[in-house]
């Protein structure tokens, strides 16, 4: 899998990439979070969860975004409802 070509797309089609919490998984490395970042690629830090216990596998999603030097203006997660609506609108 080319993972630049998919951030690439991402990156032309306005998508949004997800940061895999769940410590089994952690789909995207961080190198990849730092490429998606220079290319204006927002991310979606998510758990995961299939139990409310789930939910706090979340800081492991924020390690990640920290490593890969994402700030929250990187993270849909941070942004207020209206900014969140508005970027949903869009797509």
């Amino acid at each position: 899998l080319d993972v630049y070509r998919v951030i690439d797309a991402c990156a032309e089609y306005n998508k949004i990439i997800e940061i895999n919490s769940n410590p089994h998984r952690l789909d995207i490395d961080w190198r990849y979070i730092k490429y998606a970042k220079e290319k204006g690629v927002k991310l979606a830090i998510c758990p995961d969860a299939h139990r409310v216990e789930g939910l706090q596998d979340v800081k492991y999603g924020i390690g990640i975004a920290r490593k890969g030097w994402l700030e929250a203006k990187d993270v849909i997660n941070t942004y207020d409802e209206d900014k969140v609506y508005e970027i949903f609108k869009r797509k």
